[in-house]
């Protein structure tokens, strides 16, 4: 493998720092200037803590927003077109009108709970209207066409038929629940923005500008590269690790997937197969803690549960997902006779570790004081600061002041669409609150399911798997959490469980058809049938689909229980994922028979089941098909074995 991999994007920074002010151009400089003030401000409130939390949360938003308007023009390739200069400087204009009232008024304005001046109706109108303008450019049509939805239902809910009925909204109070109060805009969603993403988001672009990505890509190669498939579980392993960086699969996919495609359609996987093993491992990384596309903060905030037990919860989930991705990987490269990579260009483990080493410090600081009860807030700014220490090992990844602004910038830049994501659904979470839509919607999915916990699981997953299309991975968690967690809970699901489910299924429909956007970016990169690498990411994707329905009956996978129940239950879980995923590819030690793969699959399920019964039989299934490939004499050079 040669090359430097070139994770980190050019920013406005640099331009700057190449060829000066001149030419850059107002509005360059005008997002290079909020995106720095929202950068300093968060890495300020990091170390010395926070201002009021309705200021401070008020100064995130007017800056995001901010940086989101006039990004929209100065990171915009080619001419700019009219409507997005107009769009641009209507939106820049309202935000900033938001910013100076709420700066002069904001004491005054808490005060008004519940009876907001003329003054403040106008002002939230303004904020209200410049969220969904940031929405539109930034997240696209469906999560805004979702916002104006719960917006129409606050405001004429009397116009709704049978359980949906509501009596409506007065606009003073509908002001006053979005724009007075931290229940919605300033809800919980941007509070999380505000207070860890960010904070996670820059320093993920610390390690990548210091080249912390092209070393977990190397380690990924160095580890996996040299064995059967070894593209493809190269692929699996640097989305694991690149979640640790960035948390997002549309990250993963273009850091990854520029370099794995290509090589694992050259060692002979098919395009489509290719492609949806990048899909499928990218999507894993929305899962995969410490980051689980900054969705472990939301769920830490709303669940009142301490951030290292998030991640103690996500684990073992995550870890399942990844070996089925993984083991998949190696029964197609069995089936197909892919031989490993003969590369010397290939770095060994060693010489991966040797030359970045020190990379690895700054993330093991990060989860050590996580554990230890620091604030997310204080590990990632901690974190920040060791790692342009630790970039003065090498005099190639110095970080001078240019190159710190630089990272700010690019942190923030990749911060904007989650805290605009987190701010348009904290309009529709301040509307199920103060409509008791959350309610009503839970209610109508227990009068259809009755007492049947398998049938509310079920409706659960299909309403979030339609909810989370083309939606990112925060607003579809803050959404569908809001709408169905209330059903799951009244059903008796413990808490934790309750949220990963819909967690898990919100995120599925990024390679669920018919959107599956993430199995249709690793399509585009492939050259393959965009619906076949839908399907074939959704089959090595399989335990996102199981895993959810496993946990809530059996909690223990969540490491929720005894030690003894934990380790039964993971154990269990793991000799099902494997069953799964031969039965999937056909192959297991040998080619499998249509019967055989059959068999594998029931038995995979059974294991996965919190039935003791069905784990013994799907067992004695796995374990005796085991025995029949083992004894079964080789075919010789006729061809692999068979049952």
């Amino acid at each position: 493998m040669t090359g430097q991999i070139q994770i980190g994007q050019n920013t406005v920074i640099e331009s700057i720092r190449a060829s000066g002010l001149a030419g850059q151009g107002p509005w360059r400089l005008l997002f290079v200037a909020f995106a720095v003030a929202l950068g300093v401000f968060s890495l300020y409130t990091g170390f010395f803590g926070l201002r009021e939390p309705w200021a401070n949360r008020m100064i995130h938003v007017v800056l995001v927003l901010s940086a989101a308007f006039a990004g929209e023009v100065a990171l915009g390739k080619g001419r700019t077109s009219l409507l997005t200069l107009l769009v641009a400087a209507a939106g820049l204009v309202l935000t900033l009108a938001v910013g100076l009232y709420s700066l002069a008024e904001y004491e005054s304005i808490i005060l008004r709970v519940g009876d907001p001046s003329q003054g403040d109706k106008i002002i939230g109108t303004a904020l209200i209207v410049a969220v969904l303008l940031a929405s539109v450019r930034r997240l696209g049509w469906p999560i805004t066409l979702v916002a104006l939805l719960f917006i129409a239902y606050a405001l004429f809910g009397y116009l709704f038929p049978g359980e949906l009925y509501f009596r409506g909204m007065s606009y003073s109070m509908f002001i006053s629940s979005l724009f007075n109060q931290t229940t919605g805009i300033l809800g919980v969603p941007i509070q999380v923005a505000a207070q860890y993403v960010i904070m996670f988001i820059i320093f993920g672009a610390f390690l990548t500008r210091s080249g912390a990505g092209d070393f977990f890509i190397k380690i990924a190669f160095a580890l996996s590269g040299r064995m059967w498939g070894g593209p493809a579980k190269a692929a699996v392993v640097a989305s694991a690790l690149m979640a640790t960086i960035n948390g997002s699969g549309v990250a993963n996919a273009v850091a990854t997937g520029s370099i794995t495609i290509p090589l694992m359609k050259r060692v002979g996987y098919a395009p489509h197969f290719a492609a949806a093993v990048e899909a499928a491992a990218s999507n894993g990384g929305m899962i995969m803690p410490p980051i689980m596309a900054s969705v472990a903060f939301l769920i830490a905030e709303f669940t009142r549960t301490p951030y290292a037990k998030i991640m103690l919860h996500g684990l073992f989930p995550a870890l399942l997902y990844f070996l089925a991705v993984f083991l998949m990987v190696h029964f197609e490269a069995k089936k197909k006779n892919l031989a490993p990579l003969e590369n010397k260009n290939l770095p060994t483990v060693g010489e991966a570790l040797k030359e970045g080493w020190y990379y690895l410090l700054p993330i093991f600081l990060l989860v050590f004081m996580l554990f230890r009860g620091y604030s997310p807030m204080l590990a990632a700014s901690v974190g920040s600061l060791l790692m342009v220490i630790l970039s003065y090992l090498k005099k190639e990844t110095r970080m001078g002041p240019w190159e710190i602004l630089a990272a700010v910038e690019e942190g923030v830049t990749n911060t904007i669409t989650v805290s605009t994501a987190c701010a348009v659904a904290g309009i529709v979470v301040g509307v199920i609150t103060g409509t008791g839509l959350g309610i009503k919607f839970s209610s109508m999915i227990l009068a259809v399911a009755g007492d049947s916990l398998f049938l509310v699981l079920v409706l659960t997953m299909v309403s979030s798997i339609v909810l989370g299309m083309g939606m990112t991975a925060a607003a579809v968690y803050v959404i569908v959490s809001a709408l169905t967690v209330p059903a799951l809970i009244e059903m008796g699901v413990l808490e934790m469980p309750a949220h990963f489910f819909v967690y898990y299924y919100g995120i599925a429909s990024a390679i669920t058809p018919p959107v599956a956007l993430a199995a249709y970016g690793a399509a585009g990169i492939a050259g393959a049938d965009q619906n076949q690498t839908a399907v074939t990411a959704c089959k090595l994707a399989i335990v996102t689909f199981l895993i959810p329905f496993a946990f809530v009956y059996h909690p223990a996978l969540m490491a929720i229980g005894s030690v003894p129940e934990i380790i039964l239950a993971v154990g269990t879980a793991t000799a099902g994922v494997i069953a799964l995923a031969a039965g999937l590819s056909g192959w297991l030690l040998g080619r499998v028979t249509p019967a055989g793969k059959v068999l594998l699959v029931a038995g995979g399920l059974a294991l996965i089941s919190h039935l003791t019964w069905a784990n013994i039989a799907g067992a004695a299934v796995l374990v005796g098909l085991f025995l029949v490939q083992v004894r079964r004499p080789r075919a010789g050079a006729a061809g692999p074995r068979t049952l």
